[in-house]
Formats: C-alpha cells, structure tokens, sequence
C-alpha cells in the first residue's frame, strides 16, 4: 500500500507484519508513528520496543517478537537494519495472530510482510496530505498557494511539514492561505531556485534571473548555487552527446521530462550558447577559488 492509504488500512486491520520501503525518511518515520499510535494504545514502555536488527542473534529476536502485551491488545516491535539473518528468521515465524505487530524497515526479501511504500509522494498524494493537514486545523489553501508551496520545497516531504507547520502558526486569524503568505513565508530549496534560475537562463530572461538572486539574498545560499548551474551547463553538453533518453535518465538521475525539456532549449539557444556559459562559469570558479570574486557576484557576471 502507499503511505498516503496507511492511516485508513489500519482503522480497518491492524496486521502482524509490515516492511516499510522507500527513500523518504520523513514518510518512514511518519508511517512508523502511524502503527505505533494505532497499535500501542496502553504501557508504551512495555508495549513498544524498536531496535537495530543489523547484529540481532536469533535467540534476542525470537525473545523480543514472543514477549506478549501487556494490558492492552497489541504490543510493536520496529526493527531497523534487518540483516539478512534476521529477514531468514522472519521468513521462518509463524505470525499466527497479531498480538505483537513487527514493523522491519527496508527488509529484502521478506516474505507475508504488508508492504507500506514510503517513496517520494508524487503531486497529487502531497496535495492530499498538505489539504489533509490544513483541514485538521481548519485551514484551506489556495490552488495557486499549494502549487508554489509543492515547488519551492521540491515535494520533499520534511521540508513541506516544516513550512506547513510554519504557515499554520502565522495563519492565526485567517481562513485561508493564499500566495503571498506562501511565497513570503516558504523557504525555497536549492533544488527549485536552481529550477528557477535554469529557466530563465533557457529563456534568455536575464530579468527574471537578476529577480531571482535578489529573492535568495536572505538565504545566502550563492556559492551551493553556482556549482549547481556548473553541473547544469555540464549537464547539456551531456545530452547533446548522448541521444538515449532512457540511459540519460538513469546516468544524470532526471526524470525523462527534464531531459525532454532540455533538449527543447538547446534546440532552441543552440548548444553554443551553454558552451559559452560554461567557459565563463569555469573562469569565474577560478577567481572564486583564489578569493577574486565572492560567488554572489559571480552569479551575477555569469549572465551580464
């Protein structure tokens, strides 16, 4: 099942063994908090134990899944790290009810477990939690707001409840969330100002770039900045190289779409005009390394 069904499966069922899967760490912990608030209702100091299996003997494993609740229905064992041995010793316990629930996080291969899939949330999921989060403190958003808010934290999701957690705290009063508290209160990822900045160096807006850095003055994020669009400008000379989309995808670690759309600016700047910028970008790394310009200004003589 997806994160996003986790919280309404256990309303309904609670199982004796799930693996969480997946690389977002906030969706991991949160799936994790989920099972404990709905399995350990009584004792948690007897009832809740989470360990790291990486070195567990078989004899301390079998101990810890056979040790009954106490007062209460269900007592959980989280084990992170499951070693192959571990997973084998699963692979062989007979959960015949779910007295105690065993929740492994990113087990191979072990097998009867229900499957909670913690990868990243695509948009329409994030829309799901961000409305699902605001309702229960009686808040809306606008469509407009919950766009830039998906965008500026890159939908990662830890960065997403932060800012949620910071909007709904100086949302006192209001109904409603629009873009300007969004965009004033959000702080962009690196990942989206570069999306940003990338954007508008394909389309030649040298306005909108300068509006940009301006934006990101507070941040102070210029030198982490100019690597990323070095490894961009490096990056279009990759693409015109290799016409594999697939392989591309896979190598440089985008998705297709954005190989698509970078194909469609070189197409339409011409692979020299990312040539050109990289010689200057390589030049002015230099003059940064040896302390002759500061990476704020370099971003600027980048592109004027």
């Amino acid at each position: 099942m997806k994160f996003i069904e986790l919280v309404g499966n256990l309303k309904q069922n609670i199982l004796p063994l799930y693996n969480i899967v997946g690389e977002d760490s906030f969706l991991v912990r949160q799936a994790i908090l989920n099972i404990k608030k709905a399995v350990v209702t009584d004792l948690e100091e007897f009832n809740y134990t989470k360990l790291d299996a990486d070195k567990m003997k078989a004899s301390e494993l079998d101990a810890t899944i056979s040790t009954l609740p106490i007062s209460s229905e269900h007592r959980l064992v989280v084990l992170t790290n499951p070693s192959s041995e571990v997973v084998k010793i699963l692979n062989k316990t007979k959960f015949e009810d779910n007295a105690t629930v065993v929740v492994t996080v990113n087990a191979d291969k072990l097998a009867g477990a229900e499957i909670i899939d913690c990868s990243k949330l695509d948009k329409l999921d994030i829309q799901k939690y961000v409305l699902n989060v605001l309702n229960k403190n009686n808040l809306s958003i606008t469509e407009q707001a919950l766009d830039y808010l998906i965008e500026a934290t890159s939908g990662v999701m830890s960065y997403i409840a932060n800012e949620l957690n910071k909007l709904i705290s100086f949302a006192y009063g209001k109904d409603v969330i629009d873009i300007d508290m969004v965009s004033n209160l959000v702080s962009n990822t690196t990942e989206y100002a570069v999306y940003q900045l990338t954007n508008a160096i394909d389309g030649k807006d040298y306005k909108k770039y300068q509006t940009i850095l301006a934006d990101l003055k507070k941040y102070n994020t210029y030198g982490e900045l100019f690597s990323y669009l070095g490894r961009y400008f490096r990056r279009m000379q990759y693409i015109v190289l290799n016409k594999d989309d697939s392989k591309l995808s896979t190598i440089l670690g985008i998705k297709p779409y954005a190989i698509k759309m970078s194909r469609q600016a070189i197409q339409k700047n011409g692979i020299n005009y990312y040539l050109n910028l990289y010689q200057k970008y390589v030049e002015l790394d230099y003059k940064i390394k040896n302390g002759e310009i500061s990476a704020n200004n370099a971003l600027y003589e980048l592109i004027f």
